[in-house]
């Protein structure tokens, strides 16, 4: 019987993704060093792809092929596509929830798991009975009815990526700039041209390149975070508020964080102590910062903080969570340091106030606290000295 698909285009098509895979492998293995758990999600997604890229062509050169070997071979890649398909699409959906939030809702953790579970199950059902897709006498495949659940699941985790990501355009304004197209373009355009045109390969490939582009923007994004801590940098502001001008509607306001004393960390316990003050500092500010603003390195042990409102109780609770995260760090650490900060904030006026002029507006805050500290603290004051 003549194949209804070009075998040799298949595999043209799948070497090219698995080439690209080992190049994003090869050049981005400091990444997945870090263990994020967005990272992690990544390279999950990077292995469906790989092990796509090698099974789909196994896959269309066993069909038709007399034998029961080349039947358990059909099944079993086929099998493997349709999970792997949803679970890149599930991993996707985790990989951004992470990189924007920092985590995902223990409601919709469980929804999406189940999900999932539903899908496996199917499949491991299909072994026996052909509810997804089946294999005939001659060893070719058809899709059956619940075939229509996978396509629907896959597209249903790109829409909730989606929503995930409006909200948190939502919260965090223009502060949230990964670009989502990336991924989805080249994922929606592969699972159309498959989903219509039978003996046409392109959806592993087209993950392939989905990762890819991910990939480069999260290099570009690295442009604007500082190496020692993790934050966004001083770049990273300059282009924020940039953008900020032409945005008259948004509200945000400015909050200034120094930490008082720490040359004396510097002087007294070295500059690798320094850094560690830093790093936690940072973390400590992420934390208590959350989805309500951005965290910015601004220079040396100062921090500016970008909040996506100009509520006054807001910016108390915010301010409250601040202070409360390094009073337990002081009270609980082990740290041969402990963290004071100074604080000043100032409500960013976008229609009678240039970037400039609101910095340094947050700057004079933050100075008038840190005068009132050195003047109860006198005994920290080495900037004196």
């Amino acid at each position: 019987m003549e194949p209804l698909f070009n075998l040799e285009s298949i595999y043209v098509t799948n070497v090219i993704g698995i080439v690209l895979i080992a190049v994003m492998i090869v050049c981005n293995l400091w990444r997945f060093q870090t263990r994020s758990r967005a990272d992690r999600n990544l390279l999950l997604m990077m292995f469906l792809a790989l092990t796509s890229c090698i099974a789909d062509p196994i896959s269309y050169s066993m069909k038709g092929v007399p034998g029961l070997v080349p039947k358990i071979a059909v099944y079993a890649t086929s099998t493997w596509l349709f999970a792997a398909n949803m679970l890149a699409s599930f991993f996707w959906v985790r990989f951004l929830s992470f990189h924007l939030n920092g985590g995902i809702p223990r409601r919709s953790r469980i929804v999406l798991d189940s999900i999932v579970a539903v899908g496996i199950t199917l499949l491991l059902i299909n072994i026996f009975t052909p509810i997804v897709f089946s294999i005939d006498e001659n060893n070719l495949y058809s899709r059956t009815d619940l075939y229509a659940f996978f396509l629907v699941v896959d597209y249903l985790f790109v829409v909730y990526s989606v929503v995930v990501y409006i909200k948190a355009r939502a919260k965090g304004g223009i502060l949230k700039f990964f670009p989502i197209w990336v991924y989805l373009a080249p994922i929606l355009v592969g699972g159309v041209v498959q989903s219509l045109y039978y003996g046409i390969s392109v959806i592993p490939t087209s993950i392939a390149v989905s990762i890819a582009g991910v990939l480069a923007s999260l290099q570009n994004e690295m442009i604007y975070h500082d190496q020692l801590t993790g934050l966004f940098n001083r770049s990273y502001l300059n282009y924020l508020l940039d953008k900020l001008t032409d945005r008259t509607k948004l509200n945000i306001t400015g909050i200034m964080i120094d930490l008082n004393g720490f040359k004396r960390i510097n002087d007294e316990l070295g500059h690798a102590v320094g850094d560690d003050a830093l790093v936690i500092t940072a973390r400590i500010l992420k934390s208590a910062v959350g989805n309500a603003g951005s965290v910015v390195r601004y220079a040396g042990d100062e921090f500016i903080i970008l909040l996506n409102t100009q509520d006054d109780v807001a910016i108390e609770n915010c301010l409250a969570r601040i202070r409360h995260s390094f009073d337990k760090f002081n009270k609980e650490t082990d740290k041969p340091y402990k963290l004071f900060i100074s604080v000043g904030f100032h409500k960013f006026d976008m229609k009678n106030e240039s970037a400039d002029a609101f910095i340094n507006a947050v700057d004079e805050r933050m100075y008038e606290d840190k005068e009132a500290f050195y003047a109860a603290h006198a005994e920290m004051n080495r900037r004196k000295r």
